[in-house]
């Protein structure tokens, strides 16, 4: 999808530069610290810029000239998505259970390692029953590991196998959303980069609600996308107003479970900066967009009342009970969790990203990336401090992957007009010029036939249909005379003759 550029949008792309600066200055010095020594360590703050500047265009110039020299068909570009999304779900699956299994047998091994207070809260036992959390996707965590263990015993295993279905549920959801909103090779960037990245997989040694928020997530992104995309398009079913109102029921309860889940309606300017198809209306639009507030706000309040219903309170203390979990919202906060010490991946992962700051200058009216803008910038903080409840970490490292993606598709792939028009110069180049007919000389001037130069007649295209022949008289002749005697041709009939003898 495609969204106009507005003055906000510049906005947005000064604070996006600024950051991406940061980002890469911090990860730059610690990869000089990390992998050469603490002394001229300030040196390594400015080493990411220049093969930025060398990076980007050296990719875009050479995607140019194969672009230029080949065609890749829609075929061969489905081919090569299939083969991306099957090695990343089949290795990734891999990857994830040979580090669940050994992480499980570490925490077997060493009674020291304690599995956490939501392992502790979801181990089944004869007679017990944990009371339920005030926050809500805690609670459903809880619960739903409760069930495996039912299942699969009370073992670490059990629990890292929830974990890695959460996230291999995730993945499908990301994919998903991310070609809704941005492509298929924005698609598959992101599942490669989330399927191998060390910083995406250790996530599952903890037992925390940490992947569920990222499937829940992404499940929203998947709702509010093929929502956008049909509305956008003026189509009925799911893109009317009967579906804006699910989504918006939907999106409220979301909220419910987390407060976070606030950044989906980040995602919501679209509807005004999108490009509308011939269906569109922006009047609708504004429908659409006000009654998904008002089918969030129902949808909230109405989780929160049934969950005090269930507790057998009313609804203000469900209201107090809710909110209780965000009063002390510094207490448990993480700082430079996100990044660890995978300095070389987020050093690529910003540098990818850091492309969108030069293809918000080159391209002009439309661009692909200004939805993901806002959302990205809001999340950015939690890389240096995380004060949510489960982490928003795994969320963070998603919205910059799906920067990262875009913006190695527009160093690609950008340019799409300037490539065609070259094509289109190089063929009337080597197509030879048909020339002109002689201008008409007035009849009062008389032509100089030594000086004029002689008219060439134009040339017409051959009919390649055979052309009928002109009809030629002949005069029949016959080599054989007969005799006048002979030529008896008229046959005397008797009267009343009826040829039946």
């Amino acid at each position: 999808m495609t969204y106009r550029k507005t003055w906000f949008d510049y906005v947005l792309w000064a604070i996006y530069a600024g950051l991406c600066v940061m980002l890469l200055s911090y990860v730059g010095k610690h990869i000089y610290v990390f992998y050469v020594g603490t002394s001229l360590a300030k040196l390594g703050t400015f080493l990411p810029f220049p093969l930025l500047l060398c990076l980007y265009p050296g990719i875009r110039q050479i995607s140019l000239a194969m672009r230029k020299k080949y065609h890749v068909s829609a075929h061969t570009s489905a081919m090569t998505e299939s083969l991306a999304v099957s090695v990343s779900f089949v290795f990734g699956l891999i990857v994830r259970l040979k580090e669940g299994l050994l992480m499980a047998s570490i925490y077997e091994a060493s009674p020291s390692f304690e599995p956490g207070e939501y392992y502790e809260m979801a181990v089944v036992r004869a007679g017990a029953d944990s009371p339920a959390l005030a926050h809500g996707l805690s609670d459903l965590f809880v619960r739903c590991l409760r069930v495996v263990f039912s299942f699969l015993g009370n073992s670490m295993m059990a629990a890292m196998l929830f974990q890695i279905f959460l996230q291999m549920l995730t993945l499908l959801l990301i994919y998903l959303a991310v070609r809704k909103a941005a492509g298929r090779f924005a698609a598959c960037t992101v599942l490669l980069l989330l399927s191998f990245s060390d910083a995406f997989i250790r996530k599952i040694y903890l037992i925390d609600p940490e992947c569920m928020l990222l499937a829940v997530l992404a499940a929203g992104l998947c709702l509010l996308f093929v929502f956008l995309k049909a509305a956008l398009s003026g189509k009925g079913g799911f893109g009317g107003l009967p579906g804006a109102v699910f989504l918006g029921v939907v999106l409220g309860v979301f909220c419910y479970l987390d407060c976070g889940m606030a950044i989906l309606f980040l995602f919501l300017p679209g509807f005004f900066t999108g490009k509308m198809g011939e269906g569109g209306s922006r009047k609708r639009m504004i429908g659409s967009m006000l009654l998904i507030l008002a089918g969030s706000a129902a949808g909230f309040l109405s989780a929160i009342g049934i969950d005090a219903s269930v507790s057998g309170v009313g609804f203000r203390q469900g209201w107090m009970s809710w909110r209780s979990p965000y009063l002390s919202w510094g207490m448990g906060a993480r700082t430079f969790s996100v990044i660890g010490n995978a300095y070389l991946f987020f050093a690529v992962l910003f540098l990818f990203a850091s492309f969108l700051g030069f293809e918000f200058i080159r391209v002009r009216r439309e661009q692909d990336f200004s939805l993901w803008l806002l959302p990205c910038i809001f999340v950015t903080p939690v890389f240096m401090f995380d004060f949510s409840i489960v982490g928003f970490g795994g969320v963070a490292l998603f919205l910059w992957s799906v920067m990262a993606a875009l913006g190695l598709k527009n160093a690609v792939f950008g340019g799409q007009v300037e490539v065609l028009q070259e094509k289109i110069e190089e063929i009337n180049a080597a197509a030879e010029p048909i020339p002109a007919a002689a201008e008409p000389v007035a009849a009062s001037v008389p032509a100089e036939p030594a000086a004029a130069a002689p008219a060439e007649k134009p040339r017409f295209i051959e009919n390649p249909l055979p052309l009928p022949k002109k009809h030629v008289k002949r005069e029949m002749d016959y080599d054989f005379e007969v005799a006048e005697a002979d030529m008896h041709y008229q046959l005397e009939v008797a009267a009343g003759d009826d040829f039946d003898f």
